[in-house]
């Protein structure tokens, strides 16, 4: 299982837009680029004059092969959709996850060759 969290540092008055950008622009065609929408949450839990709030998104996906299934399967539409929120976002940062327990996959010209 691999998690995506992005990380939006945005104005309190900014936040409802770039949610409604979320729902109209990019539900969608995350859903058929094998993205899950599990959670949203901001930081802290109230605006602060002068001070940014940070989005967070929580998304999955099954596997490390449907996670960059997902990013070839980006459009103008996933372009557009990040473009409009960095014009509202002071920056934003992806992380992607998955469980420290589970081993991680090696490509082949990094493995041991002996």
């Amino acid at each position: 299982m691999i998690h995506v969290l992005d990380e939006i540092v945005v104005d309190a008055k900014h936040i409802s837009a770039v949610l409604s950008l979320l729902q109209e622009h990019y539900l969608g065609t995350s859903a058929a680029r094998g993205l899950t929408l599990l959670n949203r949450w901001v930081s802290p839990p109230v605006g602060v004059p002068d001070a940014p709030n940070t989005l967070w998104l929580l998304w999955q996906l099954p596997g490390v092969m449907a996670y960059y299934g997902m990013r070839g399967a980006a459009g103008p539409e996933v372009i557009a959709f990040w473009s409009a929120v960095d014009g509202l976002c002071h920056r934003r940062c992806r992380h992607v996850l998955t469980d420290a327990d589970q081993p991680l996959p090696v490509p082949m010209e990094c493995s041991d060759a002996t």
